[in-house]
């Protein structure tokens, strides 16, 4: 049986190998990964049909024809409960300490079966920001970030074979969006996730015409604030609700300090949100 060399025979023996309750491979090439995935895969026909399916899968991927998603060759046919989707995007987290941790619960619910989490934390309140009920004051959703960052790399194995894997997000409107930009020039900050800002069309076309920009977020002592926001902006002022300016600056500046940022440390990266929900 043929194994593979090198760093391609590592990451298959890390990462999609099957394991046993010690960690120590059972599956020593790629062939026995290909024939527990198809018999995996065609559990789902009926049983009169399972070989047939089984042979045509394996053949499929057999010299790496065809490559499942990893979590499918991970997890398919080991019989644990695990996800066979890479990536699932959970919504933002409501504005408040429960909400904030439900939504924690459910990004550690999928990276314990091996998924990869993607969470806008845009609902949060900026930093500073007055929390009536308890007189306290909003730590910002960098901080808040630095908790789900704690959570996906040093507490959850995604799905018993690797860290977690977090996107954490921004919207460029959002007054802590500076902080978010330069966080992780600081190596002790939010060192298990990935970090993106959200750049909207209004925002690259002030930036080509070099515009000022507004920091804004909805008035928390708003009536409707705890049921109505979710963290975005135009179904806000869909409501005909208003939203405060915490700051105004050139479009300009905050695009030379993305760029500044990602030359420094490799991140944050850009989302165009808007387009990608143009495409669906």
């Amino acid at each position: 049986m043929e194994q593979l060399t090198g760093v391609r025979q590592k990451v298959f023996l890390d990462r999609y190998s099957l394991k046993d309750k010690k960690g120590k491979p059972l599956e020593k090439a790629p062939l026995e990964m290909w024939k527990r995935v198809a018999k995996g895969i065609a559990k789902a026909e009926v049983p009169s049909k399972r070989r047939f399916w089984a042979d045509k899968f394996a053949d499929s991927m057999k010299d790496f024809k065809f490559v499942p998603g990893g979590r499918v060759l991970a997890g398919a046919g080991t019989g644990y409960e695990v996800t066979f989707y890479n990536c699932f995007v959970i919504p933002s987290p409501p504005d408040s300490r429960n909400g904030i941790l439900d939504n924690l619960k459910q990004m550690v619910e999928i990276m314990a079966r091996g998924g990869g989490v993607g969470i806008n934390l845009s609902s949060l309140r900026p930093r500073g920001s007055r929390v009536k009920k308890v007189n306290g004051f909003s730590s910002g959703p960098c901080n808040w970030a630095e908790l789900y960052s704690v959570a996906t790399k040093d507490i959850i194995q995604q799905g018993g074979s690797r860290r977690g894997a977090l996107m954490l997000m921004l919207w460029d409107w959002h007054p802590d969006i500076e902080e978010f930009i330069t966080v992780k020039q600081d190596l002790s900050r939010i060192n298990g996730a990935n970090l993106s800002v959200c750049a909207s069309d209004k925002f690259m076309e002030a930036v080509k015409k070099n515009k000022d920009w507004d920091l804004v977020f909805p008035d928390v002592k708003d009536p409707d604030y705890d049921t109505k926001w979710d963290g975005i902006l135009d179904h806000w002022k869909a409501l005909g609700k208003k939203v405060k300016v915490h700051k105004t600056v050139k479009a300009r500046y905050l695009w030379d300090l993305i760029c500044q940022a990602a030359w420094k440390s490799a991140e944050p990266g850009l989302v165009f949100m808007e387009r990608y929900n143009k495409s669906l």
